[in-house]
């Protein structure tokens, strides 16, 4: 017996409906998986501390205009090798603290070891530096407290990407309000331009900067990880 048209449309509208649901389901459970993977790595408390975060070890104890904050900071702008981002602000920051390594070596460490580069997670970042004596947590927030860290001379690394596209790691150096411009180090810069009277080696506004923070990826939108000596006591 003949099947009338009809049958047919019902049919490819129910497949196409189970396709459907198949494909939520699929990514609901990708980002419950992620979001059980990062959750060890969030603090808790206020992003904003009533106590003022602690002044790096041996650096001026002025505290710049939350208007602005233009570090002069000697530090090489290394260039990273393929997607090893993650290894180069790393090592950038642990250069910061008086540590004197190479991104690649660091990479090296932080990586997955798998014939597949899958990337760095922030968790395998932090977990370098406490193994290296430093303190860093994992946040998420707007420019006004990545600016509060950055203002005091505290290190901070911000993902940036466009989903599933690419996910790139960056250190925010310094910032001027009156500009709306925000100042990084980006390991992907392949050459420096040493008139440059800016902090860094890359500039971006703080409307672009923002759509990149973004991110498209729920979990990580607007993640940014500070990093922080250990306490005088800790030392000692």
């Amino acid at each position: 017996m003949a099947r009338n048209s009809n049958d047919f449309s019902q049919e490819k509208s129910t497949i196409i409906l189970v396709i459907k649901l198949l494909l939520a389901a699929l990514l609901a459970s990708i980002l419950f998986a992620t979001a059980i993977f990062m959750l060890p790595y969030f603090s808790p408390h206020s992003f904003l501390p009533e106590i003022l975060p602690r002044q790096a070890s041996g650096y001026s104890n002025h505290i710049p205009s939350s208007d602005s904050h233009i570090p002069e900071i000697s530090l090489s702008f290394d260039v990273q090798g393929h997607n090893q981002c993650a290894g180069y602000v790393t090592a950038f920051i642990r250069r910061y603290y008086g540590d004197e390594v190479y991104g690649s070596d660091v990479y090296r460490e932080i990586s997955y070891n798998s014939p597949v580069d899958i990337g760095v997670p922030p968790h395998r970042i932090m977990r370098n530096f406490e193994e290296n004596s430093l303190n860093a947590s994992a946040r998420t927030g707007d420019l006004e407290h990545i600016k509060h860290y950055a203002a005091r001379e505290i290190p901070v690394i911000v993902l940036v990407g466009q989903g599933i596209s690419w996910q790139h790691y960056m250190v925010l150096i310094g910032f001027d309000s009156e500009k709306s411009e925000l100042y990084f180090y980006d390991s992907e810069v392949s050459s420096f331009d040493r008139s440059r009277s800016d902090p860094g080696n890359r500039t971006l506004s703080e409307e672009k900067f923002l759509e990149i923070w973004q991110n498209q990826l729920p979990v990580f939108s607007q993640l940014f990880i500070t990093v922080e000596p250990p306490p005088v006591s800790d030392i000692t």
